[in-house]
């Protein structure tokens, strides 16, 4: 009996050794520093690139993520888009509980494999493998590992650990290439730089971080350089395809990207008669790149091309004007061979696009482009058209493109240059409000505004909605305590610089507030009240960066009813400082009172600390904005007598 006690014994603590020994990265071991902001800490975020020549690379990655709560779930799954030139092979995962003990495998059977653009696309072979760990009960961890095999060497992985509200605990990136093999990499916010050592004919680049904390939201960041630890590389020379090409200066790629194009700027005879034709009458060559435009928008539609060297290299403009599509590549090679059929001289341009996206990082000359557009220097000026757009006036490029670096592509002249900046007179809203009061419950007003510049891109979503969905646009916009839209109209200006007329009329409710006695307020501003301030950032890392200039302009004239008198107005308030003014005024006339309020923001970068101030000067204006009139019902004293 003791013996098999004994046995028993022994067999417990084997199988409590073993059971431990089979744990991994339980959620205890996590530093508690590295929870703190954090919804995800990765484990291990292990990438390493082995650059074979030229032509070829295989990168090998290993990620392993604790996900802490709810709001990091979306961290839980793979997602990683593909394509034939970059191909993902022996892919799998493993889910571990709280403690550390697998309870599931992920392999083939969990993974979707699926279009990434799918209903975007005539052609395309851009795909994405998705795995749903479809476990919940948090914490717990994913690990995945996986290959990409890449057949360029162009576009090369880059080593990121930026993700908000994510602790790295260990993170390493590891470069292998044969020795003597020509690349470059830029280096940011790493607490230590690259370690190089050498094993068997290959030269090894090292990068490693541990104990990186969460990154939190803050808002309005630079769009100059990243704040976080990341390491890009770029290939001095490379191979897409049976295409070679070097990334050694903007030149190389401009040069690179020009030889995709040639030979793919063929017209049908017919065609190049038609722009000849279109084009007779007009005056200036203003007007004919116009009417080579909107040609090109009536008669093309946006779909993504994605086959092979596709990604890089537009489609013949023949293919385009037989079947009247074609991507931001085809589309722009497309308006460029048509400009060029009546003799004016455009450039296929490539950009970093997006309203909030990061500028390029002009020191390191790689693919860090995302679309293109085209570029027509004309006398004293220079038109920017972006191709995709069915609907953009000609020569505006919107926010999507503004006020950037991009590459001109021009053979040896290639070079970057800049896209057009809107200062604030071009990105403003201009309002005037007609308010009659019949008394203090009812009173209809009459609002004209102008969206100018970038503004007009606020409108254009509801000038081409129906106008069931208009109404619904409109209501939700208004931001009045009590009101009814009765009508509304739009009058698009397709200028250069274009605009929206707005003209609403609205009926309001008790806009008069009655307090005690016979005294009411009349709140001023009526319809463009600041309400919107960025939130507190404590100890902010980042600069604030201002973007965009803007301004905006509101005149409002209130008719009081008769039997108001007005006894007090609030004095002209002023704010001047480096983020921009501010200004309201009211004044009196018989029974007419007039507001007036300017807002100008300016474009620029703050230090960090200046963020608290910036928000001071917001909350000034948000205050300023509740500016009230105080009113006497002169009814209600005769009544009281």
């Amino acid at each position: 009996m003791i013996k098999r006690v004994s046995l028993s014994i022994v067999m417990f603590f084997a199988a409590f050794v073993l059971s431990a020994k089979d744990l991994k990265y339980p959620v205890s071991d996590i530093p508690a520093a590295l929870k703190e902001n954090a919804h995800t800490v990765y484990r291990l975020y292990q990438q390493e690139v082995e650059i074979k020549s030229e032509k070829s690379a295989l990168v090998t990655i290993t990620e392993v993520r604790t996900i802490l709560n709810k709001n990091g779930e979306n961290d839980s799954y793979f997602k990683e888009a593909y394509d034939p030139m970059d191909k993902i092979v022996n892919l799998k995962g493993k889910v571990y509980d709280e403690q550390g003990k697998q309870v599931r495998s992920l392999g083939f059977d969990e993974t979707i494999d699926q279009s990434y653009i799918s209903g975007y696309s005539a052609y395309e072979e851009n795909r994405i493998k998705v795995i749903e760990p479809k476990y919940a009960t948090f914490p717990f961890t994913v690990e995945y590992t996986y290959q990409i095999e890449m057949k360029q060497t162009f576009e090369l992985p880059t080593w990121n650990n930026g993700n908000e509200n994510t602790s790295y605990e260990n993170s390493l990136f590891i470069v292998k290439v044969p020795a003597g093999y020509s690349f470059r990499y830029k280096e940011y916010n790493l607490p230590k730089g690259v370690v190089k050592t050498s094993q068997d004919g290959k030269d090894i680049y090292t990068w490693t971080l541990s104990n990186l904390k969460a990154r939190i939201n803050e808002p309005m960041t630079s769009i100059t350089e990243p704040d976080y630890p990341r390491v890009q590389l770029a290939p001095n020379n490379f191979v897409v395809g049976e295409s070679k090409g070097s990334c050694e200066s903007w030149k190389e790629i401009g040069k690179w990207a020009t030889s995709l194009n040639v030979g793919r700027d063929n017209l049908p005879e017919a065609t190049i008669a038609k722009m000849k034709d279109i084009t007779s009458n007009c005056k200036t060559d203003f007007e004919k790149v116009k009417k080579i435009y909107e040609y090109m928008q009536q008669k093309t539609r946006y779909v993504n091309i994605a086959i092979g060297i596709g990604g890089w290299q537009p489609f013949d403009a023949a293919v385009v004007d037989k079947f009247s599509y074609g991507d931001c590549k085809a589309l722009s090679n497309y308006t460029k061979t048509l400009l060029n059929s009546v003799g004016i001289k455009s450039y296929y341009v490539l950009v970093k696009s997006g309203s909030e996206s990061d500028n390029i990082f002009e020191s390191f000359p790689s693919n860090q482009f995302t679309h293109a557009m085209v570029c027509v220097p004309i006398e004293k000026d220079t038109i920017w058209l972006e191709c995709t757009s069915q609907r953009l006036p000609c020569g505006f490029n919107s926010d999507f493109t503004d006020d950037r670096q991009v590459l001109l592509v021009d053979g040896d002249n290639s070079r970057l240059v800049h896209t057009r900046v809107y200062p604030a007179s071009e990105n403003c809203i201009s309002r005037h409000s007609n308010v009659k009061l019949v008394d203090e419950s009812t009173g209809e007003a009459d609002v004209k505004t102008n969206y100018k510049g970038l503004r007009y891109d606020e409108i254009s979503s509801i000038y081409y909605a129906d106008n069931a969905d208009k109404k619904k646009i409109i209501d939700q916009r208004i931001k009045l305590p009590s009101f009814t839209l009765n009508k509304f109209s739009y009058t698009e200006n397709r200028d250069r610089t274009p605009s929206f007329d707005e003209n609403l009329n609205i009926s309001v409710s008790n806009y008069i507030h009655k307090l005690a006695g016979d005294i009411s307020l009349l709140p001023l501003n009526f319809m463009n009240k600041l309400n919107s301030i960025p939130e507190k950032v404590r100890n902010r890392k980042t600069d604030l960066c201002i973007r965009r200039a803007s301004m905006e302009n509101d005149t409002v004239v209130y008719q009081l009813p008769t039997s108001y008198k007005v006894t007090e107005l609030p004095e002209k308030y002023e704010i001047t400082g480096k983020f921009g003014k501010y200004s309201a005024s009211a004044t009196l006339k018989g029974n007419c009172l007039t507001y007036i309020r300017h807002l100008e923001l300016f474009k620029g970068v703050f230090p960090p600390e200046a963020y608290s101030e910036f928000r001071d000067f917001l909350e000034q204006i948000s205050t300023a904005d509740e500016a009230v009139a105080s009113l006497k019902n002169q009814k209600d004293i005769a009544s009281n007598k």
